[in-house]
């Protein structure tokens, strides 16, 4: 007992001094790993280099690599002008766009880290073209992605199902899917209300927004039932010096062009189908998207090599080291037991309503820092006696737990939380790390409570 106490200690003073002093958290997570492995535990350091996430650190690597690639060559920009002019322009509506793009995916099949590593790129490049807060565009694709966790044919879905079903229990697979769709909606709703999504609403509600045009037609501002031609950037014409004349709505205004498409050519088509081919690989044959990823990036440089110079240089490797430092700590925890240890000692409770809240709060606490889909393969297992004794319902808690262990991916020492933090212009990491990491923590403390009204019914 007194090696699992002293282990939680250490993560705790990792944070406490990462916060402090502003070190590298994932540095000083290593070190508080070292020491555990040497001083304490006698296992030697083999024992944390085995806890090191290298399928984590392959995918930070390879994904940020190819997408450095396509922003250097000009591929992401073209991309967040082409999403740009199917919403008009509309600052407003392209985090609903984000959510909705990474949730259907999601719901098709496709894992979270596959979805969130071929969004981020680009949800990050368009909030900052049309100043959406970083925070509020990246938690809307962690969210959206989130909604689409437990479809019946997506592998986090499937496995709470099958683990019910060889318990001898009867899943609710709609229900799941449906209740955590219904959550992460709403988490969405205070996102965007919270993140500055009003705002953008507001703004665009009382001033002219700029309307992307097609090709060859002038931009056009719309205030009420009238249009005004707009300078390139959206200043209205006549407000620096020329006549602005407005007409009837539906009628176009004279005024200088407006901004034009971007120029598409052989190497941003290139560029595209390959991240296509990667993303389709990796969604429908399950191969590992890092590696794929890193091979594309290669491939790309080989094929391409002037129009990709500089890519290597946008690999995130302090975020690399953020993220798998703590990882590696917190896979430390799990070899030695200690993760087991808390699980046990809540199923020991006699109270029904008491060891749900601790499960799900072991999950929401462990999944911050690990992988979703390892802790509910764990924590479905552990509650296993606890629901067969009848004493709460089986859906309620498979609600609970999935959704607890599952929105607090938004962590940035998540896997899908690393990915878009990694995506994050480097002037704009530290800002969207400490609203990820505080939103993060929110999730954490809330989900755990909230989720309690599944499992209430039960006990009633």
């Amino acid at each position: 007992m007194q090696v699992h106490l002293l282990a939680i200690a250490v993560l705790a003073l990792a944070f406490l001094l990462g916060a402090l002093r502003g070190i590298n958290l994932g540095a000083v997570a290593l070190v508080g790993g070292g020491a555990m492995v040497l001083l304490v535990t006698g296992k030697g350091v083999d024992e944390l280099y085995a806890a090191f996430p290298a399928d984590l650190f392959v995918l930070l690597i390879g994904v940020t690599f190819l997408f450095g690639i396509a922003a250097v060559n000009g591929t992401i920009e073209w991309v967040v002008d082409v999403l740009s002019r199917s919403v008009r322009g509309r600052a407003s509506v392209m985090p609903w766009l984000l959510f909705l793009i990474a949730g259907v995916v999601t719901s098709l099949g496709a894992l979270a880290p596959v979805v969130v590593g071929l969004v981020a790129p680009i949800g990050m490049r368009l909030a900052k073209k049309h100043g959406i807060s970083p925070r509020l565009a990246g938690l809307m694709i962690l969210h959206g992605a989130c909604c689409g966790n437990f479809s019946p044919v997506n592998l986090l879905g499937a496995t709470v199902n099958s683990t019910l079903e060889r318990g001898g229990l009867d899943p609710s697979p709609i229900a799941l899917f449906l209740a955590n769709i219904g959550y992460n909606v709403l988490l969405g709703v205070v996102i965007y209300c919270l993140f500055g999504g009003l705002k953008l609403w507001r703004a665009e509600r009382d001033t002219p927004a700029l309307a992307f045009p097609a090709v060859g037609q002038p931009a056009v501002a719309t205030v009420g039932a009238a249009a005004i031609a707009t300078e390139p950037g959206g200043t209205p014409a006549g407000t620096s010096g020329g006549p602005a004349r407005t007409s009837a709505a539906g009628s176009e205004a004279a005024g200088p062009p407006g901004p034009q498409p971007l120029g598409f050519d052989r190497i941003k088509g290139l560029t595209l189908a390959v991240i296509v081919v990667v993303g389709v690989i990796a969604m429908v044959g399950k191969v590992d998207l890092g590696i794929l990823a890193l091979s594309a990036a290669v491939i790309l440089m080989v094929v391409a090599p002037k129009s990709s110079a500089g890519a290597a240089k946008r690999i995130a490797w302090d975020v690399v080291l953020l993220i798998c430092g703590v990882v590696t700590y917190v896979g430390l925890l799990n070899e030695i037991g200690t993760i087991k240890f808390v699980g046990d000692a809540a199923n020991s409770l006699g109270s029904p309503l008491a060891t749900a809240f601790l499960i799900c709060l072991i999950g929401a606490v462990v999944s911050a820092f690990a992988s979703s889909a390892g802790i509910i393969a764990v924590l479905i297992p552990l509650a296993m006696p606890f629901l067969l004794s009848g004493q709460i319902s089986v859906t309620g808690m498979a609600i609970a737990v999935a959704i607890s262990a599952t929105v607090v991916d938004s962590t940035p020492f998540s896997t899908i939380g690393a990915v878009v933090l990694s995506n994050a212009d480097a002037e704009d990491r530290d800002y969207t790390y400490r609203g990820f990491l505080s939103w993060g923590a929110l999730m954490v403390v809330t989900a755990p409570v909230l989720t309690m009204a599944f499992v209430l019914p039960g006990l009633l």
